[in-house]
């Protein structure tokens, strides 16, 4: 998959603000991913708590289950797009020296 690149034109405040903008806009966008991640790794952490388990072992236990719990089945689904969302994260937001 080929990543998807931008090129901004940094506002006049921030080339005054600081006097490396392109790294101090690189840092804002680190940081922001890296609490992006943060959230999605609380969001699983409620589920390992309600479950006392880990995802995939929570996954193994909801699909052998004979009668379908459509709550579980519901948590199963959001946890495990905030694992992935969380594993994506440092795969998608990697920054090249050119900003």
């Amino acid at each position: 998959m080929a990543a998807n690149t931008s090129t901004i034109s940094l506002p006049r405040w921030v080339k005054e603000f600081s006097p490396r903008p392109k790294e101090y806009v690189k840092g804002l966008f680190k940081t922001l991913a890296f609490l992006k991640m943060k959230e999605y790794e609380r969001e699983s952490e409620v589920f390992r708590g309600k479950y006392k388990t880990s995802l995939h072992q929570f996954e193994k236990k909801i699909r052998s289950q004979k009668k379908e719990r459509f709550d579980a089945w519901d948590d199963y689904l959001l946890w495990k797009g905030f694992e992935e969302a969380r594993q994506k994260i440092p795969k998608e937001y990697t920054f090249k020296d050119k900003v």
